[in-house]
């Protein structure tokens, strides 16, 4: 949603979203798969294992075999997919594209447009900009390849933008405040198209999600029984962040998403009856996640899900990510 992910002197790669949570575009490993697991919705035996984490939304993982160093698996749920890369250590996992090149190589390619990161976990990684363009690579534990990626760690924080949010441009921060009517104003936020999820007396949060993500239907279950119990109202907006790792499977769920009735859009989703190629599209769905899009960079969206609302001061509240603490979050919307 915000800069695009590419390195200009690969051309073979494709041209990721930052924001990206989801991948399927590297492809499987040679032979069959060697393992499968499934990690149940409730399954915190390890608060450090950043795969077992890629389970608490109920997912199911495949591991593949080794790659260069790396685990590879892929973590699937309904028609949601996330292919990942991970040292043995379990701490982060890798969600990207894998280049077939050593990152040395790469490295020195890239010349001054690079930005070299502290490595975390032993992993090397660098930024490289090309004008308002940006990709973030990480080096493969043996060398021999790379990965375009972000780097997600074991509660699910992203690391990478961490890594980069020093890097002058790199993550774009927009602050909006002020009077109520003005920061709305500011920030386009009444002209997203979006569904309505619970009761109109309670606190409205903005969800931004990408019907892709994994991510986005974790934090959704998470805030379900906060739903129903009538402490929140959600406005689910869908985005498309993903398309370069779904063939444009978040395009075509965003179109389905904002083509139904406002009360019917977030169940829809939830219960999986999207149901895209079923239907066309209405005409006016184009429009309506091209302005989504429009609204969601000026408020220098870093991806999904993310959380935006208004305080009772006219102040704007953000979380960016799955609530970490339900609770807190509730008390945060309620002000």
């Amino acid at each position: 949603m915000r800069h695009v992910f590419l390195i200009p002197f690969l051309l073979v790669l494709p041209r990721p979203a930052f924001g990206q949570q989801c991948s399927s575009s590297v492809p499987r490993a040679a032979g069959s798969l060697t393992t499968v697991t499934t990690i149940s919705e409730h399954d915190d035996t390890d608060p450090t294992d950043a795969i077992v984490h890629l389970g608490t939304a109920g997912a199911q993982v495949e591991m593949l075999s080794n790659i260069h160093g790396f685990e590879t698996g892929i973590a699937h749920a309904r028609n949601k997919l996330l292919v990942f890369f991970a040292p043995r250590s379990h701490a982060i996992v890798l969600s990207g594209t894998l280049i077939p090149v050593a990152y040395d190589t790469l490295r020195s390619l890239a010349g001054s447009r690079a930005h070299d990161l502290a490595p975390v976990d032993g992993i090397r990684g660098m930024f490289v900009r090309a004008d308002n363009r940006f990709q973030v690579v990480y080096a493969t534990p043996d060398g021999k390849a790379a990965v375009a990626a972000r780097m997600w760690g074991a509660t699910g924080q992203d690391i990478t933008r961490d890594q980069i949010r020093g890097i002058p441009g790199a993550v774009p921060e927009i602050s909006i405040s002020g009077a109520s009517a003005d920061a709305n104003e500011q920030s386009g936020l009444p002209g997203l198209s979006g569904g309505l999820i619970g009761i109109p007396s309670a606190p409205e949060v903005i969800m931004f999600i990408d019907p892709q993500c994994i991510y986005s239907m974790k934090a959704m279950h998470i805030l379900q029984p906060a739903i129903d119990a009538g402490k929140v109202r959600l406005k689910i907006v869908p985005l498309s962040l993903l398309d370069y790792e779904d063939n444009g499977a978040s395009t075509v769920n965003a179109r389905a998403m904002l083509s139904l009735p406002a009360n019917e859009m977030a169940q829809a989703w939830v219960n999986g009856r999207l149901n895209p190629g079923l239907t066309a599209p209405e005409p006016d769905s184009e429009e309506k996640l091209a302005r989504n899009t429009g609204i969601a960079r000026r408020i220098g969206l870093t991806g999904s899900p993310t959380f935006v609302w208004m305080h009772r001061n006219g102040r704007i509240g953000r979380l960016d990510g799955v609530p970490t603490d339900v609770a807190t979050f509730l008390t945060s919307v309620s002000q």
